[in-house]
């Protein structure tokens, strides 16, 4: 197990008490010299900046509405392929093409598609009449844009997932729930979603923490704006540390990021056990 050990300290156990080491000092990269340790200083100084906060509510906004739309779609698609379709293999394999493209290419095809003058989008807009709309430049429209592609793209990750732990399910179980006289949402309710709970959770748990990550679309798109209404968490990562080269700064966000993730996740994990 040796190599193994050496490998994963390497790439990662060191690495991760290294940012943490860092985020204690005030070094800039543009500055030279070696870091300087402040304690706290970046901690109190991101808790005490507008934009900090800005970018923990958009990420929140982001996560929460982007997973929550993902789980609904998800689990009815599993349920309409659970029950049977013509050309479902077919069907299925085309639901599943957007999860199989990398996030980047999903932005850039997001970008050249909802151009406002020659996007496939508003192209077909003004063909029937719609004006031309800025998806990704407008103010009100640019973050919920951006959920709509992540959407897009991940909802065949839980569809999969939820598809696959339904054909699991005892046939006994609904069959006697159909003999008993349940309508199908009394099956879904009292049969599916208690016996898909560990599934479903797995599911909404890695969802979860994949979107707080969410950077590649942020990137290809939007660049943080316009005026910061789709900057979330990791885009003022990169902002601050590959483009300011405050480091320093940039690791302390990113502990807090790492914080945020953790308290969420573990409040979610809490309350699903305590349900069981």
């Amino acid at each position: 197990m040796t190599p193994g050990l050496l490998f994963l300290a390497a790439v990662a156990i060191y690495p991760t008490i290294y940012s943490l080491v860092i985020s204690f000092t005030r070094w800039r990269l543009t500055t030279g010299g070696d870091p300087v340790f402040v304690g706290f200083e970046n901690y109190a100084g991101l808790l005490a900046d507008p934009s900090f906060w800005n970018s923990v509510r958009v990420t929140l906004v982001f996560v929460v509405a982007a997973v929550v739309i993902e789980f609904l779609l998800a689990f009815g698609l599993a349920l309409v392929f659970f029950r049977g379709l013509p050309g479902e293999k077919i069907m299925r394999s085309l639901i599943l093409i957007p999860m199989l493209c990398a996030p980047v290419v999903v932005g850039l095809l997001a970008r050249f598609s909802l151009e406002p003058t020659f996007g496939v989008v508003n192209q077909l807009m003004r063909s029937v009449g719609l004006p031309t709309t800025e998806f990704l430049g407008s103010p009100d429209l640019a973050l919920p844009t951006l959920i709509v592609i992540d959407v897009w793209q991940w909802t065949p990750f839980l569809f999969l997932i939820f598809l696959a732990a339904m054909q699991g399910l005892p046939e006994e179980i609904i069959e006697a729930s159909k003999l008993d006289g349940a309508s199908w949402p009394r099956i879904i309710w009292h049969q599916f979603l208690p016996l898909l709970k560990y599934p479903i959770m797995v599911g909404v748990l890695l969802r979860l923490i994949d979107t707080f990550r969410v950077y590649d679309i942020v990137f290809m798109t939007t660049r943080g704006g316009p005026i910061d209404v789709t900057s979330t968490m990791s885009w003022q990562i990169y902002d601050v540390g590959f483009r300011s080269f405050t480091i320093s700064y940039a690791a302390a966000y990113s502990w807090l990021l790492l914080l945020l993730v953790l308290v969420v996740v573990n409040s979610l994990i809490r309350k699903m056990v305590a349900r069981s």
